[in-house]
């Protein structure tokens, strides 16, 4: 860190960078959120699949250096699944 940079514009800087990197990404939805403080990223939010749990935090690796990732995003299924049985068919 250089004399002009505080731990404050780098967590800005690195929040503003995640924060675009997981627009971007088709594979990660909209319900991911990002916070960044005191060099610890932390991801929130909801997603369905655990595939883009992994997929939020992998597109954000290249763009938060060393920083700590908490990876809190919570998993929901949309669907309940089939029971299948004598009188189910």
């Amino acid at each position: 860190m250089n004399a002009s940079q505080t731990p404050d514009t780098n967590d800005a800087a690195a929040f503003a960078a995640a924060r675009k990197r997981l627009d971007e990404s088709p594979a990660v939805p909209g319900t991911v959120r990002v916070h960044v403080m005191d060099d610890v990223v932390t991801l929130t939010g909801t997603v369905e699949r655990r595939s883009q749990r992994a997929d939020a935090e992998r597109v954000i690796r290249p763009v938060i250096g060393s920083r700590r990732v908490l990876n809190n995003i919570t998993i929901v299924a949309d669907n309940m699944p089939v029971e299948t049985g004598p009188n189910n068919g």
